[in-house]
């Protein structure tokens, strides 16, 4: 068979070929650059993706992206978390707006979490499900936004709206629930539930006050209490992935992301 001619610095001999050659370097090496420069070029697919969605809608006036899952053809367990998107997810932006500030601020990054996971459902509807090492290459996006709005709490300590920040910075790991078999369901549950504890601490601040704050409370409890209804409708035992088409993988994502599936024109006012 033909030997391969080895990359300068590994595996070559240094000139006048009298010295033994560098040990070539492990598969691994070679694996784990290839997939740092797909990370890069996931996360900034994402972050073009979020761009695209926000100033799609913010010309129309609308709100945390609107999907039209029937006109795009897309899988019915996609076209369920757009109604979710459009609903309960965009009463809450629309609610955070209100009391502005912080709230604002961690609401719309709540937004850009969803519209993560959302392409990452666009991705489980084409293809089939990959090994567990390549899942978590794909949830990264998804776990990045976790953690920026938990950060983002942490950092505004000080803030007026402490209470409303820790509602959604504990609760908001519920959105791994892609990751949890057998009962993701009852996963956010338990993220609901631990949001409870400061949206309580809110109404009692403001029910008598300021009723803005109620209704952020209502809103953002409902989409947990929406996305369990979804979860025991799609995917009651774990995540549903593709049965057919290629094995997933971060190119298939940037792929996805690039295809696109994203939102329609808005419709004229």
């Amino acid at each position: 068979a033909r030997e391969r001619a080895a990359a300068p610095g590994f595996g070559a001999p240094r000139a006048g070929g009298s010295e033994a050659p560098h040990p070539a370097p492990p598969r691994q090496f070679f694996r784990m650059a290839e997939t740092q420069a797909l990370m890069e070029r996931l996360e900034n697919a994402v972050v073009k993706l979020e761009s695209l969605l926000s100033n799609t809608y913010k010309v129309a006036g609308m709100e945390c992206g609107t999907f039209n899952g029937v006109d795009g053809g897309v899988a019915p367990h996609v076209e369920a978390f757009d109604r979710i998107l459009s609903s309960s997810v965009a009463d809450f932006l629309r609610n955070s707006k209100i009391l502005d500030g912080d709230v604002k601020t961690h609401a719309e990054m709540v937004c850009a979490a969803f519209q993560a996971q959302r392409a990452f459902l666009l991705l489980t509807s084409q293809y089939q499900e990959p090994q567990e090492s390549e899942v978590a290459i794909l949830l990264k996006p998804i776990s990045d936004k976790i953690q920026e709005i938990q950060t983002f709490r942490e950092r505004n300590r000080g803030s007026k709206m402490f209470n409303h920040l820790s509602a959604v910075s504990e609760s908001i790991p519920a959105l791994g629930w892609i990751a949890v078999a057998p009962k993701p369901g009852p996963y956010v549950k338990e993220m609901n539930d631990a949001a409870t504890f400061y949206t309580n601490r809110v109404l009692k601040d403001y029910k008598h006050s300021d009723l803005r704050h109620v209704d952020w409370v209502k809103s953002y409890l409902n989409i947990w209490t929406d996305l369990q209804g979804y979860i025991k409708e799609y995917h009651t035992t774990g995540l549903t992935w593709s049965s057919t088409g290629p094995i997933a993988s971060a190119a298939s994502l940037l792929s996805t992301l690039a295809s696109g599936q994203s939102p329609p024109p808005p419709p004229p006012p």
